[in-house]
């Protein structure tokens, strides 16, 4: 069927914009994590801070099937586990925080990223017409 919503050339197209605004919400919580804290914008504070973001992520992606089985579970799974091991490494590079202020910055981390990464999700549902495949 010629141009069928479900082609391997759209599937393709989905999967490309899937990892491309997973990734760009990452980087986008970062920028908005060093704007927040009012760090300096030196490449070496976006540096230390999205090297770990975007390795795990992109390690579990391949791990859990991310953008093979593209839908919400995957999604979860890889947020879920990504997100907290970045955050680990990401304050054993730099030090901090530790304690009850790593509980914190656990719990925003985790947050914002999830919102991040649904909102883009659904600019992505939004303009491919869908997505995520029927069930």
């Amino acid at each position: 069927m010629m141009g069928a919503v479900s082609s391997p050339r759209h599937r393709r197209g989905v999967v490309v914009a899937l990892a491309v605004v997973d990734i760009a919400a990452l980087q986008l919580f970062v920028l908005a994590g060093i704007r927040s804290h009012h760090e300096t914008t030196a490449l070496t504070t976006y540096v230390r801070n999205a090297i770990p973001l975007t390795v795990s992520w992109v390690g579990f992606s391949f791990l859990f099937g991310t953008y093979r089985r593209y839908g919400f579970s995957t999604l979860w799974r890889t947020w879920l586990v990504s997100v907290p091991v970045a955050l680990v490494v990401r304050s054993i590079w730099v030090g901090s925080p530790t304690g009850f202020a790593f509980l914190t910055f656990l719990i925003v981390g985790l947050g914002f990223t999830g919102l991040f990464l649904l909102v883009a999700r659904g600019l992505v549902a939004l303009t491919t017409g869908r997505g995520y495949p029927k069930r």
